[in-house]
């Protein structure tokens, strides 16, 4: 049996310890300003705990507590680092029994990059001579109870390896579909923080644009797509719609528009002028397309978006600089499922003889899914979804529900 006197004197005995010895207090600053009733942080093994509550003295007695993980070599044990007096506990409380030294943690979240995970965890004092290591002795993921399908989002903690692999992508995606966004405007000389270095337009009617980040010394190479404009339109406007739109008619039927040809000419030189650093290349619908063009011939990460894909003649003469296992960890083509030219292909009703250089990695907004099993039917498709500023507006308004712990 784990006495409770015994246990309740190593809490105090701790805490008088952690008043003199600031390097402990140090390394549990981190659980000051967590909320959560039990939080691990990964980068550094500590275990945050708080409103626990004593089995046998079921709503007065409560404490907060860290432990820290034992490391890979004791990969299933924690050691208490300090415990003290708490308020009141919560429906998530952990649960301490003096009876058989057990901590039942119905959530523990776990705080990601894009979003937290969540599990339920029981650990057991180790014995009753050590009072601070705690043996690991279950782990199961945390069920939201508050999940409805198609009503709201599945937590994050509760998607399958598939899905986060593509939340996670959408979350790294934000800046460069910023920019895939800016693109269409080059009066847009600053966003976030990247810098319109420079632009190029050409007869042809490619359009693109470099920025930089002074902060990580990174180029992102962006193509505009097809340009459209509010009635009525200016000469010049007009002039590139209809560039924009021979180049689609081309797509249609898998022949290489000049777009492509100037924006592999355009790439070499911004390759040749980088010195090493590293190019990120982004677009949107034809944008989009060229954007994969260039990532596959010249091996450069690339985030395509609601995108036109690439004609299969192009890789005639720019063949792929990666194997296609190599290019689709790299080439990534996000789009939302109603769009109707990231979609045509799919549906076999549009494009010919031309295809996306990676798998499409797709959101339905409406029916609150990720990676969608099917796919939507042409008369289903809106083109009003194709739209990169809607599509940034819905992938951020996501990431901040997962951000905010759902």
């Amino acid at each position: 049996m784990f006495r409770n006197s015994n246990f309740i004197g190593l809490l105090i005995g701790i805490c008088c310890f952690l008043i003199i010895g600031s390097p402990a207090r140090a390394v549990t600053s981190d659980c000051i300003e967590q909320e959560a009733p039990a939080a691990f942080f990964v980068e550094n093994g500590l275990l945050c705990l708080q409103k626990i509550t004593v089995a046998e003295q079921p709503g007065t007695t409560f404490y907060k507590a860290a432990l820290t993980w034992s490391g890979p070599d004791n990969p299933n044990q924690f050691r208490l680092l300090n415990a003290e007096p708490d308020q009141l506990a919560d429906q998530n409380s952990p649960i301490f029994s003096t009876v058989d030294g057990s901590l039942i943690i119905p959530r523990v979240d776990i705080p990601r990059t894009f979003g937290t995970e969540r599990y339920v965890a029981n650990l057991v004092l180790v014995d009753d001579e050590d009072l601070s290591v705690f043996e690991l002795a279950s782990v199961a993921l945390y069920i939201n109870p508050d999940f409805v399908p198609n009503v709201t989002w599945k937590p994050y903690g509760m998607l399958d390896s598939d899905e986060r692999h593509a939340v996670d992508l959408l979350g790294r995606s934000i800046p460069y579909a910023k920019l895939a966004d800016a693109v269409y405007d080059f009066d847009n000389k600053i966003i976030d923080q990247w810098v319109l270095f420079e632009k190029k337009d050409k007869n042809s009617g490619m359009q693109a644009a470099v920025y930089y980040n002074p902060e990580t010394d990174e180029v992102v190479l962006a193509f505009r797509g097809t340009e459209t404009c509010d009635f009525p339109c200016s000469l010049s406007e007009t002039a590139e719609f209809f560039l924009d739109t021979a180049a689609d008619s081309l797509l249609t039927f898998g022949f290489v528009d000049t777009q492509f040809i100037d924006a592999v000419d355009y790439a070499q030189d911004v390759v040749n002028r980088a010195q090493g650093r590293k190019i990120i290349v982004t677009g949107h619908s034809l944008g989009g397309g060229l954007a994969q063009a260039i990532g596959a011939a010249f091996g450069l990460e690339t985030f395509a978006f609601n995108s036109a894909p690439v004609p299969d003649d192009f890789f005639k003469d720019y063949p792929r600089a990666l194997s296609p296992e190599m290019l689709s960890e790299i080439i990534h083509v996000i789009g939302d499922i109603h769009d109707p030219v990231s979609n045509t292909d799919e549906t076999g009703k549009l494009y010919q003889n031309a295809d996306h250089v990676s798998s499409l990695i797709q959101f339905d907004f409406d029916l609150k899914e990720i990676l969608p099993a099917g796919l939507k039917q042409l008369n289903d498709l809106r083109f009003n979804r194709h739209s990169i500023t809607r599509l940034v507006d819905n992938a951020s308004s996501l990431l901040a529900i997962y951000r905010d712990g759902w």
